[in-house]
């Protein structure tokens, strides 16, 4: 007899109605993942509880610690106070995640007392303005290995924002990111160090000021690249240079410290056919102290630099190639060319013309040889304002003594810049 062979198994078939139920469940379980992922999320504040990638559209004060957040964290929404009330939002390092997010909807909100850790980005404005940030830690965001992620971010042309006693601290790649059209912003008595590339970053932008704060730990501790009237007044840099480059303009430096960097000015040719290759223009370091172990000042390819009564503390004080410098104050003990370039030394000095019996001769104007006008003698006879003494030229290393023109009514002589000073006899 022979034997059947056996037919393979056949699956049982299952009812209709549970096929369909099994398949709703699937459909929803996956609108479930894909409303987290895109960020659906509650409003709160006021009295309702904050979740993670909640909005926020009341006044809110963090009960307890939030997180850790798998995507986002909050998000500002209105003109609201967000006080984290010392609390911590954190983040599980998801890529593209922001722990505290204020949009331009928020203008005119406050952010403070908190502290955002675990993200991409720890606290970001986005097209936001006259948002005051108070008391704010953002530390350990972004990816450590790619370099990627910010502590403080100020994106989409966020303008006339306040940032006061902020702590920014081992972020991935920069501390403080102040981009492209952010026109304005202030940070004030700021610790930001130890960030992978750069402390503070000023990018594209116009009238940013950092002020009496404190920067350490990063290669470089503030980064200016094509961007206008940038201020530093008052800060303590530890470690890490101030570096300009590419079409910086009028940008000024006034009573910081360096403690162990230097003052990088470079040129810079962008990716951007419009910009293409640019140096900065106008830059002004006045007062303060500029301490390293090399420079303390190099001038790539810059122009109408002003050095003013700075104390330079350097084996090498002035580096110049391709550019020219002004040197207010005490001369330079050396400097070295690495190209062409020139240094005018000069002084301020107040003048008075006098006649032989000791009257005072108004309206004598002051010249210098090339025929740029210094300005006239007033009513008194005075006139206060820079005399350049001497210049120093490259590769010829060569100084000329500066003569000045003196002239009134048709009259005219020339006069050593170094005799322009006191009474001077018309």
């Amino acid at each position: 007899m022979r034997r059947a062979t056996p037919r393979a198994a056949q699956p049982r078939e299952r009812p209709a109605g549970a096929s369909r139920l099994a398949l709703r469940l699937v459909i929803a379980g996956a609108a479930v993942l894909v409303g987290a992922s895109l960020g659906m999320a509650a409003e709160c504040g006021g009295g309702r509880v904050c979740r993670c990638g909640d909005r926020v559209v009341a006044d809110y004060t963090l009960p307890a610690d939030l997180g850790p957040c798998e995507g986002d964290g909050l998000r500002v929404r209105r003109a609201v106070v967000l006080d984290g009330n010392g609390h911590l939002v954190r983040g599980r390092g998801t890529r593209g995640s922001v722990g505290v997010q204020v949009d331009g909807a928020a203008s005119g909100a406050r952010v403070m007392n908190l502290a955002v850790t675990g993200f991409e980005r720890g606290l970001r404005l986005v097209k936001a303005e006259r948002v005051r940030v108070e008391a704010v830690a953002a530390h350990d965001n972004g990816d450590p290995v790619a370099r990627v992620g910010y502590g403080i971010d100020l994106a989409g042309g966020s303008s006339r924002n306040v940032l006061l006693r902020v702590q920014v601290f081992r972020n991935a790649d920069e501390g403080i990111h102040v981009g492209s059209a952010a026109h304005e912003n202030r940070i004030a008595e700021a610790e930001v160090h130890d960030n992978g590339r750069e402390n503070v970053y000023f990018l594209r932008n116009h009238g940013n000021v950092l002020s009496r704060s404190r920067l350490w730990g990063a290669p470089t501790a503030v980064y200016v690249k094509h961007a206008a009237r940038t201020v530093l007044d008052g800060n303590t840099v530890a470690t890490g240079s101030i570096h300009l480059r590419g079409d910086s303009r009028d940008t000024r430096l006034e009573g910081n410290i360096l403690q162990s960097g230097s003052v990088v000015l470079q040129r810079y040719r962008d990716k951007d056919a419009k910009i293409g290759l640019r140096a900065p223009v106008g830059t002004s370091v006045r007062g303060g102290r500029i301490r390293s172990d090399g420079f303390c000042v190099r001038a790539e390819g810059a122009a109408d630099t002003t050095l003013d009564d700075v104390a330079l503390d350097c084996p090498r004080p002035l580096v110049l190639d391709d550019a020219s410098v002004t040197v207010l104050g005490a001369r330079l003990a050396s400097l070295r060319c690495e190209g062409s370039g020139r240094v005018e030394h000069g002084v301020r000095r107040e003048v008075r013309f006098i006649e032989e019996g000791g009257k005072p001769v108004s309206g004598v104007e002051l010249r210098r040889a090339d025929g740029t006008t210094l300005g006239k003698a007033d009513e008194r006879g005075i006139h206060e304002g820079i005399v350049v003494e001497s210049v120093f030229t490259c590769p010829e290393d060569r100084t000329q003594e500066s003569e000045i023109v003196l002239e009134r009514d048709g009259r005219a002589r020339k006069l050593p810049a170094r005799e322009l000073h006191g009474d001077v006899r018309w």
